[in-house]
């Protein structure tokens, strides 16, 4: 008996199991059985294109010193404070008393490497 009810249970399962294997599940209302062709995605709302500029402007901070020709940052005749870190490194020209890498007197090619970092003007 124990045998026949097993094959019992095995036939009821398949034949339960059948109609889902064969047809699917009408989940959500979507009706694949029979379908040769894939589904069509949903259209999605277009989206407006956005601007490439940003909301708020960055503002551009421009670190140059015009009266000594290198950046504001790094300059020691506008800020003193700067000198002990160059003299530190070992950067430092006593004879001019400016930073060796900003020495033009001693490093003519400096003003022109300089120059070519300084900000450019806009023409009106």
């Amino acid at each position: 008996m124990n045998s026949s009810y097993r094959c019992f249970k095995t036939t009821v399962l398949l034949l339960c199991s059948l109609p889902l294997s064969v047809g699917g599940c009408e989940c959500g209302g979507n009706k694949l059985a029979g379908r040769t062709e894939a589904p069509t995605p949903t259209a999605k709302p277009s989206q407006p294109e956005r601007s490439k500029e940003p909301l708020i402007k960055k503002a551009e901070i421009v670190d140059w010193c015009p009266e000594h020709g290198v950046p504001e940052s790094i300059c020691t005749r506008c800020n003193a404070s700067l000198i002990a870190e160059f003299k530190k490194k070992g950067d430092w020209c006593s004879r001019h008393g400016l930073p060796e890498s900003q020495c033009f007197d001693c490093h003519p090619d400096l003003k022109t490497k300089f120059e070519a970092m300084a900000p450019k003007k806009d023409k009106p």
